[in-house]
């Protein structure tokens, strides 16, 4: 009896004394720099310079345990938001566990978050609204924009005790994204907190742009019909008459068209925002981070100089059709429509006649 409890005692301490054997964990050594931009969508370079920016808050305090280092946390994140695929595929790939693949997007998530000021800026000093506007009027010659505006519809699955907030015009689940962009396609501005039945025109009314654009005389942001025509947001003109009007209407669907072709870039490079890759599971809450860390990824892209795909350059060319530009009945709450068909009618007079 004595020696079957020895042996059993020596089988214990043995299985303890074995060695842990842990998955190969993914490393940006092991790909090509083709491969790093088709699967994360951002260069190495800008990943290093990306994980240099949040460190602090994802790289684990003790290599006790085998911790997942900072760097396989972001590959995995950049992953998920990329493909549009569940955790689980994902976690194969990078060597860890799909828990730990959540756990560290929750990391990686709102440390970028906390840097979206360094990402994305809406023009303010005078130097930075001059080439702005000198970018756009290249564009097609419309003066004095500091912006192209847009929302677009980001699908999700809505949470049972409110589910009729969320549903859009379309009949569909969604958080309404408003976001305004320069000439060259970086988004200056992005506002994702509201659900999929809020106007367009609303989350502009409400949104700290607004505010700013009070203050800002001849200059404007160019917006679909949707918009109510205001002295700081100048939009389309509905049946054209002279030619003016209609040399007009052709600059701004020229100028408005940038943001409808990043909305379709930023989907297609994070496919987890389009309807393609299915609704995202998450909080409505997570679901407006996971579109802000979006913008801020492709405003990352973008200047590192990555060169679109086949996909992306397809999406480029066919734009975005979430608008709400064919609903009639848009509110218009507090709006000065009389200055803004002045301010319409002097672009008019003074830029197409």
């Amino acid at each position: 009896m004595a020696a079957v409890i020895v042996a059993r005692w020596r089988h214990r301490n043995a299985q303890r004394a074995q060695e842990c054997v842990f998955r190969r964990r993914i490393s940006l050594f092991d790909l090509s720099d083709n491969d790093i931009v088709r699967r994360y969508r951002l260069p190495g370079h800008a990943i290093i310079a990306l994980l240099d920016e949040i460190k602090d808050d994802i790289e684990p305090i003790t290599q006790r345990s085998h911790a997942v280092p900072g760097i396989v946390k972001l590959l995995s994140t950049l992953q998920v938001l990329a493909s549009g695929s569940f955790q689980t595929p994902i976690a194969g790939v990078s060597g860890i566990a799909q828990s730990s693949v959540c756990r560290a997007m929750w990391e990686v998530v709102p440390a970028i978050i906390r840097r979206v000021g360094r990402h994305i800026r809406f023009p303010q000093n005078q130097q930075d609204i001059q080439e702005t506007k000198q970018d756009f009027y290249h564009v097609a010659g419309f003066p004095n924009v500091v912006g192209a505006i847009d929302c677009t519809h980001v699908p999700l699955v809505p949470p049972s005790e409110t589910e009729n907030v969320f549903r859009n015009r379309k009949h569909t689940h969604s958080v309404n994204v408003q976001a305004i962009c320069d000439a060259h396609g970086i988004i200056t501005n992005v506002v994702a907190k509201f659900p999929g039945s809020v106007h367009d025109s609303f989350i502009f009314r409400n949104s700290a742009v607004h505010r700013q654009m009070q203050d800002m005389d001849g200059r404007w942001l160019v917006g679909d019909s949707g918009y109510q025509l205001q002295p700081w947001i100048v939009t389309p003109v509905c049946n054209p008459v002279t030619e003016g009007e209609a040399a007009y209407n052709r600059a701004h669907i020229r100028t408005r068209g940038i943001i409808e072709r990043i909305f379709g870039i930023l989907k297609s490079r994070f496919r987890c925002l389009d309807r393609s890759g299915g609704a995202l599971l998450y909080s409505p809450c997570k679901v407006c981070k996971v579109v802000v860390v979006c913008c801020i990824l492709h405003n990352i892209a973008i200047r590192a100089g990555v060169r679109l795909g086949e996909q992306e350059a397809e999406a480029e060319g066919e734009g975005d059709s979430d608008s709400d530009e064919e609903e009639p009945n848009a509110p218009l709450g507090e709006v000065r429509p009389e200055r803004g068909r002045d301010v319409r009618l002097n672009i008019i007079r003074n830029y197409f006649e």
